[in-house]
Order: C-alpha cells, then sequence, then structure tokens
C-alpha cells in the first residue's frame, strides 16, 4: 500500500515518459543523417532508424516488429518491404547458390488506406522466387520469404526450416510454420495457465493487429497439429528416445515419484533383508473424476491418429482397455454400507459425452502412476477400476513390494468379490499379489460410511501406513480439471496427449516439490510423535493394582488379534477400537417390520436427520452471537442453505410417499427441547422450553433452524393412514434418544480423562498451556449440551408418539449436574463421595449393559488404544519420511546416471552427447539441493532433540517395546492416528489429544 500511495505521486510524470516514444527524434539514432522514419519495438531503447539503418540492423533478427512514421504517427509496419528474409543452410547467412534478396533503392511505399493488415504481406505466395511464408511468432504473425540452400548436398525444406529453428505445418513446401519459442510458449502456456489453443491464438492474433485481428491469417488448426507434433517430440527428448532412437514402450514417457520405494532404482541393495520391511510398503490410492468428461463428436473421430497408442504415459493404451471393457460384465452387487455415488451411479450414463469421466491411481506423494488413468464410459464401475489398479500394480516393480495398501472411497464394498473379478481376466492381477493388500478408505470419505467402517478401513487404523489420509487425489483433481475441461471437446487421442502432459507436469511439481517437502516434516513429524507419546503417557500412568496392569497387557493383544484378523481378510476383527456396550443392534436404515415400507423409514430418517442439524445450526448462531464476522455469517448462510435444500428433499419425498396426502394443510405444533451452545457445565439455558415456530409449508419461517418439520410427533392429529409413520418414527427415536446418551456419556468420560490425566486444568507449561486445556474443556461442554438439546427433541417426540411408560420414566432430563466429570476418575480420594450415587445415565441400563463401571473400563480401553496408535502413527510417519529422504536421493542418483547413459553402446553425436549431459546435470543438481535441504533438515531436528526434548528415551511404553510385544512384522502393529477416522464426538476428544 506504502508503494501504491507513492506511486499515485509520480504516475503523472510516468505517463509523459511513456507518451514521448509516440513521436521520433529529428535523425536517425544509428547515421545521424536520414529521418528516423521507423521504430523497433524489439530492439533495446524502441531504437528509432531510418530505413536504410533499419534493414541493416535487422538482417539477423527478421522477427522483430516495427512501426513507421506517417508524417503525423507511428503505425504498424513489416520488415518484409525492406528486403528482410530468413536465409536457410549457412547459419542466417546466404547461400552461394543463391541470390539475396535485393534492397529498395527508396522507402518503402505505405500501404493503402483500406489495407487493414497495414501492409502485413507481399503480393502472391512468392517473393523474387521465394517462398513466402506465414510464421508463427510470440509477438505475432509475419509474413516473410525463405532463402532456401541450394548446394549439391542440400536438405529438405522442411529440415532446413527445422534447422533454422522453424517447425513446419506440413512436410512437403509447408505455407506456414512456427518459431520454436512459440511452441514452447504454447506448452508452457496450456500448462500453466490452462489456455485453451483457441484463446492462445486469438491472442497472438491481437497482438498482431489489435485494431483488425479478423485480417490476421487463422492458422488455428495448424496450430493444434504443431503443438501436438512438438510436444511429443518434447517428450520423446526428455526421456531419451532422441538418444537411443527406440519407441518408447509403456509408461516410458512418465515421470514417478522419487520418495516411493522402487527396486532397481532407489533402494539399497539387500532391502529384502531389512527387518523393517513395512518401510518399503507401496501406496496405491484410487479415485474417480465427473468432471474429466469428453463431449460425444460425431465426425471427428474417423481419421483420429494416436501418437500414443500403448499407453506410453499415463492413459492406459487405449486398445486393450477398450477390449477389457467391451468384454466385462459389470456384476450388479448390493452394498453392505451406504449407498455411494460411487456405487448407485456406477450405471449410470453421461448425457452428450462417450467419456463420463476417469480413473486414476496414485502414491501417497501425489504422483500420478503411469499406465493407470483410464476413461469411464458410464459411472464409476467396477471393472475400470480393476483395469486401473492392475496397471498401477504392475506399472515398474510395484508387485514386488512386501506389502500393498489401497486407499478407495468405497473400500468397504470393492474388495468383496475382487478376487472373482479379477481370476475372470488372466491379465489382470493373480491371488498372490491380492494377498499383499490391505484396503482402506481415505480419512474424509470415510466418515460417511456406517460406523462400523472406521475402525474397519481408516487409515488411521492400517500398520504402516504413517499419517497417510488417502485423499491427495481430490487435491490433484482441482488442476487436473482445468485441463480435463479444456480437452473435453478436443479428439480422444488428442485429448489422451493433453491429459497425460498435465499429469506429467503434475508429477514434476511434486518432485520438485518433494525436497521441501520431506524437510519440513522430518522435525514436525518427530514433534506430532513427541506430543502423541506424551498423550500417551499420560493414559499409562504406572497401574494402581496387578488388574489394571492385565487389563492393559489383554488390551494390547486385543490389537495384535485384531491385526491378525485383518490380515486373515477378518476385517470385523478391528471392531475392537470401537466402544462396546453389548448394546441391541439399531440398524442405520431404522427398525421395521412388515408393515413399514423401507421407504417410510427413509423418509423420517430423513426428518430426524433434518432436526439433528437444526440443533447444530441453533448452536453455530448462538456461539457466535449477535455480531458475527463475516466469515461467520457466511458459514451460518451456506448452514441454513443446505437446510432449506434438505427441507425441499424431505417434502418431495413425503410427497411421493403419500399422493393422496397434502401434507403442506397438516397442522403442526413444535416439540420441547433445550437448545444450548454453552461452554460451561450450569447451563443458563431450561432443559426443557419450547422453540418457536409455525404451522410450515416449506422452509417459509424466518430461519430454517426455527422451521418445525412434519413428522407423526409434530402434527396435531394424526393423519389416517399413518400408523406406520408413527411406528417408524417411535423405534427410531428410541434408537436417537439411546444414542445421544452413549455420545453424552463418551464425552463426559473423556472430559473426565481431561481432568484425571491434568489435574487444576494444567493441560501445559504456561498461560497458552492453560488456556489450551480450557478450550478444550469449552469445547467438550459444547458437544454435550448439542447431544442433550437432541436428546431432549427426541424424548420429548417418544412423550408425544406415546412410547411405553417404563421407557419415558427412564429416559429423564439430562441437568447439568449429570454432565459433570466423575469424580471416581479424576479424583478418587475426594471427600464425602461415599454415599453419593452415580447420575442416572451412567447406570442406566442402556444397551443391554447392567453395570456402569464396565462402561468406564471400556471408556479407558479405546481412549488407551487410540492414544497408544496415534504414537505409533506418528513414529510411523517419521521413520518413513527419513527412509523416504533416503529413497529420494537415491532416485535422483539413479536418474542422473541413466540419462548420462541413454547412448550408451550406440554411436552418437556430439548433439546427443551433449543433451544426455544436459539432462543428467539436471538430475545432479537435485541431488545435490537435496543434500543440502535434508542436511539442514537434519540439523534443525538434532538441535530439536538435544534441546527441545531428552525425556522420550525413558517411556514407560518404549516403541521398540510395543514392538516387540507384537512381533517384527509390521503387520503386527495396531493403527490409529487421533483425529482421523473417528465419529463426531470422538474426533473432537481426539483433538485435544486423547
Amino acid at each position: 500500500n506504502d508503494y501504491m500511495k507513492d506511486w499515485l505521486h509520480i504516475y503523472q510524470k510516468y505517463l509523459n515518459v511513456v507518451l514521448d516514444a509516440q513521436a521520433p527524434p529529428s535523425v536517425c539514432q544509428s547515421c545521424d543523417c536520414d529521418p528516423a522514419d521507423y521504430r523497433c519495438l524489439e530492439c533495446v531503447g524502441n531504437s528509432y532508424l531510418c530505413w536504410g539503418c533499419c534493414r541493416d540492423a535487422h538482417v539477423h533478427t527478421p522477427l522483430h516488429r516495427v512501426e513507421a512514421w506517417t508524417g503525423s504517427h507511428f503505425e504498424p509496419s513489416w520488415l518484409w518491404p525492406l528486403g528482410i528474409g530468413i536465409y536457410l543452410g549457412h547459419g542466417g547467412d546466404l547461400c552461394p547458390q543463391q541470390t539475396p534478396l535485393s534492397r529498395p533503392s527508396d522507402p518503402p511505399a505505405m500501404p493503402a488506406l483500406d489495407d487493414h493488415s497495414y501492409g502485413a504481406k507481399p503480393k502472391g505466395r512468392k517473393l523474387e522466387g521465394h517462398s513466402v511464408c506465414v510464421v508463427v511468432h510470440t509477438n505475432g504473425v509475419h509474413h516473410l520469404p525463405f532463402v532456401r540452400c541450394k548446394c549439391s548436398d542440400a536438405e529438405p525444406f522442411d529440415i532446413q526450416l527445422i534447422r533454422a529453428g522453424f517447425y513446419p505445418s506440413t512436410e512437403k513446401e509447408p505455407r506456414t510454420v512456427f518459431s520454436v519459442p512459440l511452441l514452447n510458449l504454447y506448452l508452457v502456456e496450456t500448462l500453466e495457465c490452462r489456455t485453451a489453443t483457441n484463446n492462445f491464438y486469438s491472442k497472438l492474433r491481437r497482438l498482431t493487429n489489435e485494431t483488425f485481428p479478423h485480417s490476421v491469417p487463422d492458422r488455428y488448426r495448424e496450430l493444434l497439429r504443431a503443438g501436438r507434433q512438438w510436444r511429443h517430440l518434447s517428450e520423446l527428448a526428455s526421456f531419451g528416445f532422441a538418444n537411443n532412437g527406440q519407441h518408447p514402450g509403456e509408461g516410458e514417457l512418465a515421470l514417478f515419484c522419487a520418495a516411493c520405494p522402487q527396486p532397481g532404482i532407489n533402494l539399497p541393495k539387500g532391502w529384502e533383508k531389512d527387518p523393517n520391511q513395512w518401510l518399503y510398503v507401496r501406496f496405491i490410492i484410487l479415485d474417480g473424476n465427473f468432471v474429466c468428461v469428453h463431449r460425444l463428436l460425431r465426425g471427428q473421430e474417423g481419421d483420429t491418429v494416436y501418437l500414443k497408442p500403448a499407453g506410453e504415459g499415463y492413459m492406459t493404451a487405449p486398445g486393450p482397455y477398450m477390449d477389457h471393457v467391451h468384454s466385462t460384465a459389470e456384476a450388479r452387487e448390493v452394498s453392505k454400507c451406504y449407498n455411494h455415488r460411487a456405487i448407485a451411479d456406477r450405471g449410470k450414463a453421461h448425457k452428450g459425452c462417450d467419456v463420463s469421466g476417469i480413473g486414476a491411481a496414485a502414491c501417497r506423494h501425489g504422483a500420478f502412476y503411469p499406465t493407470s488413468v483410464g476413461d469411464f464410459q458410464k459411472g464409476e464401475r467396477y471393472l475400470n477400476m480393476d483395469y486401473i489398479l492392475t496397471k498401477a500394480v504392475k506399472f515398474g516393480r510395484t508387485a514386488e513390494a512386501p506389502r500393498l495398501v489401497c486407499l478407495y472411497d468405497i473400500n468397504c464394498q470393492y474388495p468383496v468379490n475382487v478376487y472373482k473379478r479379477m481370476a475372470a481376466k488372466a491379465y489382470l492381477l493373480d491371488t498372490d499379489t491380492l494377498d499383499k493388500f490391505t484396503w482402506g478408505i481415505g480419512t474424509w470419505h470415510v466418515h460417511g460410511h456406517k460406523n462400523q467402517c472406521l475402525a474397519r478401513y481408516s487409515p488411521s487404523f492400517i500398520p504402516g501406513v504413517g499419517t497417510t489420509t488417502g485423499e491427495i487425489l481430490e487435491s490433484l483433481w482441482a488442476l487436473t480439471n482445468d485441463t480435463g475441461r479444456m480437452s473435453s471437446i478436443m479428439t480422444l487421442a488428442h485429448r489422451i496427449e493433453a491429459m497425460d502432459a498435465a499429469m506429467l507436469e503434475s508429477n514434476r511439481q511434486k518432485m520438485l516439490g518433494l525436497v521441501g517437502s520431506l524437510s519440513g516434516k522430518l522435525l514436525q513429524s518427530r514433534i506430532e510423535w513427541n506430543e502423541a507419546r506424551a498423550d500417551f503417557e499420560a493414559l499409562s500412568a504406572p497401574p494402581p493394582n496387578a488388574t489394571d496392569d492385565e487389563r492393559k497387557k489383554w488390551w494390547k493383544k486385543q490389537m495384535e488379534k485384531a491385526e491378525e484378523g485383518r490380515r486373515n481378510g477378518k476385517v470385523k476383527a478391528m471392531d475392537v477400537y470401537n466402544i462396546k456396550y453389548g448394546k441391541q443392534q439399531i440398524k442405520d436404515s431404522g427398525r421395521h417390520g412388515p408393515t413399514e415400507p423401507v421407504g417410510i423409514v427413509k423418509w423420517v430418517s430423513l426428518g430426524i436427520q433434518i432436526g439433528e442439524d437444526q440443533q447444530r445450526v441453533i448452536q453455530r448462531v448462538r456461539k457466535y452471537g449477535k455480531s458475527p464476522s463475516d466469515s461467520e455469517a457466511l458459514e451460518i448462510a451456506k448452514l441454513r442453505e443446505r437446510l432449506v435444500t434438505r427441507y425441499q428433499e424431505y417434502y418431495n419425498l413425503g410427497e411421493s410417499l403419500f399422493p393422496l396426502v397434502d401434507i403442506h394443510e397438516i397442522n403442526t405444533i413444535p416439540l420441547w427441547g433445550s437448545t444450548c451452545s454453552c461452554d460451561e457445565e450450569d447451563c443458563p439455558h431450561p432443559a426443557d422450553r419450547e422453540i418457536k415456530g409455525k404451522t410450515p409449508g416449506r422452509a417459509s419461517l424466518n430461519t430454517p433452524e426455527s422451521e418445525v418439520l412434519l413428522m407423526a410427533s409434530t402434527t396435531v392429529v394424526l393423519p389416517v393412514g399413518w400408523g406406520a409413520v408413527r411406528t417408524a418414527e417411535l423405534e427410531l427415536r428410541k434408537a436417537q434418544a439411546l444414542g445421544c446418551l452413549e455420545q453424552i456419556r463418551i464425552e463426559v468420560g473423556h472430559k473426565s480423562f481431561l481432568f484425571r490425566s491434568n489435574k487444576n486444568l494444567k493441560l501445559g507449561d504456561g498461560k497458552t498451556g492453560r488456556l489450551r486445556g480450557y478450550a478444550a474443556i469449552a469445547s467438550a461442554n459444547r458437544v454435550i449440551n448439542l447431544y442433550r438439546s437432541i436428546y431432549h427433541h427426541a424424548r420429548s417426540a417418544l412423550s408425544k408418539l406415546k412410547a411405553e411408560p417404563a421407557l419415558l420414566a427412564k429416559l429423564q432430563l439430562v441437568q447439568p449436574n449429570d454432565v459433570k466429570p466423575l469424580l471416581s476418575v479424576y479424583l478418587p480420594n475426594a471427600r464425602n463421595q461415599r454415599n453419593k450415587p452415580v447420575p442416572w445415565l451412567w447406570a442406566l441400563d442402556a444397551f443391554g449393559d447392567i453395570t456402569n463401571t464396565s462402561y468406564l473400563a471400556e471408556v479407558h480401553r479405546v481412549n488407551w488404544i487410540r492414544a497408544r496408535s496415534r504414537a505409533l502413527r506418528w513414529e510411523e510417519e517419521h521413520q518413513l519420511t527419513t527412509k523416504e529422504m533416503e529413497f529420494t536421493m537415491n532416485y535422483f542418483e539413479y536418474t542422473a546416471g541413466m540419462t548420462r547413459d541413454w547412448g550408451k553402446g550406440l554411436p552418437q553425436s556430439p548433439s546427443q552427447n551433449a543433451w544426455s549431459s544436459r539432462c543428467s546435470a539436471v538430475w545432479t543438481m537435485l541431488k545435490v539441493h537435496a543434500e543440502t535441504q535434508f542436511s539442514v533438515a537434519r540439523s534443525s531436528l538434532a538441535e530439536y532433540l538435544a534441546h527441545g526434548q531428552t525425556e522420550g528415551d525413558g517411556d514407560i511404553e518404549r516403541d521398540e517395546d510395543i514392538r516387540e510385544d507384537s512381533g517384527s512384522d509390521w503387520e503386527a502393529f495396531a493403527a490409529d492416528d487421533l483425529g482421523m477416522g473417528e465419529p463426531e464426538v470422538l474426533r473432537t476428544q481426539n483433538e485435544k489429544g486423547l
């Protein structure tokens, strides 16, 4: 801002200086005698020259843009009228067998007033017998004569052009050429700026003639063709095929990741004997993208020429892939989880498109696997993903990895019949390879699955993966989508090249940023590991008695047994990571009998979910107060907008279920319940109060969260035929009330452990630590009060639905005293506690468990297991980072040697030797850069270990001891990284470090 303020005082002076260039000096700046009739816009300093000096100055710079003085002003002009042309075959000099272009004896005449091109081209296709070509350059479109070499050993015209730095649009007698700087700029703009070819050429036309751009020749199609060819030539040269003279094979025009373990490339000799084989695990992250479509273009695919027919880049070979698609039938599989889009839309075609999207595989660092990106013809079908997964595993020597971890959005369903599907095709993965897989779901998508999927498939629970999220492709799509939109109307062959180029650039940028990423992660992972260990130690204090000690040993065994079950294909064994109550199985779709159609249950369940969302919005509104910030107001607006959308969905479904009932005319009354967002236990809001509302149409009230939703419990008079609706809501409200009590107990247990592990709330050293502790307690109270509110609404609904009196008597109001931390947990020696009973919700037989002490042990067990798992995950991440730094160095060294030996054993020209040396030098520089950065990172880590942490070596539970208990094989590690893969309430407590 200060610079801009200073500029406001001098901008008029700048403007005058800029305008001074519009009038020439009296004489030529070169000869000081003739009038300055021309000025060059490309030469340094806006040189003002007479026509003769202008010609002499531009003999070897024929692509400069000049302007001519008309007597009153400058206007665009060209160099060809001055006798300037391009001489081929002799380094820019005239061929001895040719005559030079004639030099005019008088200044060129000004073009006619009706010549909108300002005399851009000579008449006819030849000038003095020499071919006149359209030259497309970075500063516009030129017309220049080309004087060929006519020596006895002269090369063909197109070769002469290429040697001079001009790429011909055709092989025979080209009339349009593109300068090499222009083609390089074109490739960079399509990658960095995502500029479409049409827009790029429109820019060139404007640069050529801003007033009349339509007068510039249209060479859009020629640029498309030349751009494809130049990109392919550049890739061939970059991967050594200009040196060895061979044709690239599958995946040989693609870069991969430097940090992933690749046998024969970046792994040390004897790595197979390393007892820590988990350090060599390979990650394959799968995902689908429905933005990168291809429009159905009639008549444009008949003469398609594929420059990459064998899958040389990242897109898989189209021939074998389409043979697989056409010969494979997609079997219908019933999902045991929610009906996710990837499953529900598998057979859905994309109207107007022959490609509905793409599927891809990437490593944990965000590098696309070569040859493993395939087009979707309909939805995200298993037959597509099977082929993509196969190509990813078969790239290089991936299959030699001791273990493969596949993370995919729907991996709770995808691997169910994967053995059967793969066995049906000989070219897909075999059983031995599939046995190496551990299946998981990304840490973001897993929260959209059923609760049991968390422990079974979250990367937080998979050993040896560190803190891998499995969501890296989501960030890659943000960049790839721009190319996808741009290529949607290309031919399929051109689209493959464009997508390959985008993914090659993505992998290249990932590789360039890898050194900095690993360097920063080395210290950060150690800090996180130490914090996780400290949190685990807080739950692993010396046991007060042998029973507790035995219990912890049993918890270890549970973790080991769960991991053994996972390895044997029994993912249900991982359920021990969840809290067990012996509760009745409450189906996510609700309990319904033969008289309760699934559609009604779905409708009622949706209404209950909307009610819970209303409470969350109310809590958020109260949290931000009467004067929210702009960002907070925007967040509230988005939440309300989502509520309105869900209302519409709810009422539309209701209209389809009850076509004979006008549901908008049914009178409703509000439920009763508390809606509080306090941070305190002693909530000032009444426990039971009415939510103000009216009879709804749709979202017709002042705020969506005040809407009284039409349900059986809110009707004044139950409509005829709604008995099934009442029954469904009654059962679902029971589950809701009991589930809320469960969540309240979980959070109160967590709050109790906060007090237990940190007496007097000394959660850290100094004021900052104490403030963090109080913030954690306030966050826990907000979550508790939210579920209190939802519980009270469910309780009110049960009362109106006339639930069993015995149940209503057990479901009491949850008062502030009921949700205080348990003194028996955090302060067992407190006075006057002997005869005081625990609050009623702890003794309630909510899920068939008649004891409350077992629940406390269960809460402590799960927190202990997950805290221990969190420490393991960060330890793994730190060790993986250390190893990946070594892999990266080895990769750069290997690639430098490989590029240096591109033409080994073959006759090489000096140019070929120079090119391989140049490419090798680039990789050597990357290695030197990595050595420097890694050295700094290791020094920072050593300094931290020396001054920032010394207590880690004396842990109660050393990580080495943990591993010894579970065996040397990494697969025996239990897995979890708190803050990933947890239910909503547990995520809250995980963020606090437990």
